[in-house]
């Protein structure tokens, strides 16, 4: 593994304050490049763990190395605000200049004060986190907190691995939109012009102004992980926060699919559209895992109007579907589908539905599913919505992952209204509990006084010896 450490002068520059996503430029000047050899892997490159820069401008002196270092160079990097009080994002792009692949790409960004002091320091992986050479890449990172910097350094991470069999996925017919919150979102299709199925892994879209300045970003929210030769899928990114690009730029971290079909899941019951109440649309369908096995799922529903992409809505249960088991699901939240259309009965069902669920891995050896301990503390009915709210507990002395509550919602005949989840945390040590809140929206004539809820609280354990 190698590290390269960039220091960075920085001077602030005048905001434009009539532009979303103002920005102060960060040029770059290189230090000092620090690695080391691993004996176990002949051509693997491995560095320490990474020092404490003390002063900004005493370099750290280059060893002598059997091998040699992985050139990754830094293009460029930015420090924006953010779009909350006292954030900042630090954005920034490389490039793998060496002769061979890299993989494991992650960067670190230290923010100095005047005195030299560390203020800040985030790690964040790269976009593609494995390049080919002379391929690029961003990274992005975000800041909290009132923060006088002066300068910065960036330490970037690689290691040499054998191959990457790329797939140079195209992006096409792009647009981007406001979305309901006021957030922006951009859409288009992913197509894979090549002759073999591709796996796609992530999609970060960078967002600049008519300078060629970076106001802002935008991750993936939603699109097919499986994507057959010469087929597109449409996809959907989210920037958090009203941005007006003048220019996007991609970056698709895309190869060929080499691993085993994953177990096939499909839908017991389509996802189908519903009204509230107050008119309010949602779409409640239900999955199917037929395999034997524990299955991740991802999918999508996809709005269209009259051939062209609306809107997307992703389906993402937080934990695997057991073996033969059904997972109700609702949808409430859509990206991309402007208000007049929302706000519309018939506006809504006017459009053209499709849908898609895919299974895109088992369930680790190492990892179990386990049940965790519940506490509703409330339960309130506000005209279609239910509120529930408590407490997840770990019973266990064992760190459980994206710790979840899943309630599911019928009548008094048993058929299902409504289903949904919520993820309080991403971690839950042994012991420890956290709270949540889970909304769910009810159909048109649904009535309160018979409801029947089904709630359980679950979570991913990992064991010691695997790796989450």
């Amino acid at each position: 593994m190698a590290n390269k450490r960039f220091y960075v002068q920085f001077r602030p520059q005048t905001v434009k304050k009539n532009r979303p996503g103002p920005w102060l430029l960060v040029p770059m000047l290189f230090a000092a490049l620090t690695l080391g050899s691993c004996a176990a892997f002949p051509g693997m490159i491995q560095n320490p763990d990474p020092q404490q820069t003390l002063s900004p401008t005493t370099p750290t002196d280059i060893p002598s190395s059997p091998t040699p270092a992985p050139e990754i160079e830094l293009i460029s990097l930015h420090l924006i605000p953010g779009q909350g009080p006292d954030s900042w994002q630090a954005i920034g792009r490389l490039i793998n200049k060496a002769e061979f692949p890299l993989g494991g790409i992650s960067v670190t960004v230290t923010l100095l004060g005047p005195d030299g002091s560390g203020l800040d320091q985030a790690t964040a992986q790269a976009i593609p986190a494995s390049l080919l050479p002379d391929e690029e890449a961003l990274f992005v990172l975000d800041f909290k907190g009132t923060l006088a910097v002066a300068d910065t350094t960036t330490e970037i991470y690689a290691e040499r691995i054998p191959r990457i069999r790329r797939v140079q996925g195209e992006i096409q017919d792009t647009f981007w939109k406001k979305n309901l919150g006021g957030d922006t979102v951009i859409l288009g299709q992913i197509t894979n012009p090549g002759f073999s199925q591709a796996k796609l892994f992530d999609l970060a879209v960078l967002m600049l102004d008519s300078d060629q300045e970076p106001i802002g970003y935008a991750t993936l929210v939603a699109s097919a992980t499986h994507i057959s030769p010469r087929e597109s899928s449409p996809f959907i990114a989210l920037a958090d926060g009203d941005f007006e690009p003048d220019d996007l730029v991609f970056f698709l971290d895309m190869v060929v699919d080499t691993s085993p079909p994953e177990p096939d899941l499909q839908f017991l019951e389509l996802p189908t559209l519903q009204f509230t109440d107050q008119g309010v649309p949602f779409f409640l369908g239900s999955i199917h895992n037929p395999s034997s096995d524990w299955v991740w799922a991802s999918g999508m529903l996809i709005l269209e109007s009259e051939d062209e992409l609306v809107g997307i809505a992703p389906i993402s249960p937080p934990l695997p579907i057991q073996p033969d088991g059904i997972h109700p699901f609702s949808i409430q939240h859509f990206w991309g589908i402007p208000p007049e259309i929302l706000t519309s009965e018939d506006a809504m069902r006017t459009l053209n539905v499709s849908s898609s669920v895919e299974g895109i891995a088992t369930l680790s050896p190492y990892e179990t599913v386990s049940q965790l301990e519940l506490s509703i503390s409330q339960y309130e009915i506000l005209g279609s919505l239910v509120f529930l709210r408590g407490v997840i507990i770990n019973p266990d002395d064992t760190l459980i992952r994206e710790p979840s509550i899943y309630a599911t919602v019928r009548n008094g005949e048993g058929l299902i209204l409504s289903a949904g989840w919520e993820t309080p945390a991403e971690l839950l040590e042994a012991g420890e509990a956290s709270e949540f809140e889970l909304s769910l929206l009810l159909p048109r004539g649904a009535d309160p006084a018979m409801l029947e809820f089904d709630v359980i609280a679950f979570g991913l354990d990992v064991d010691e010896d695997g790796s989450p």
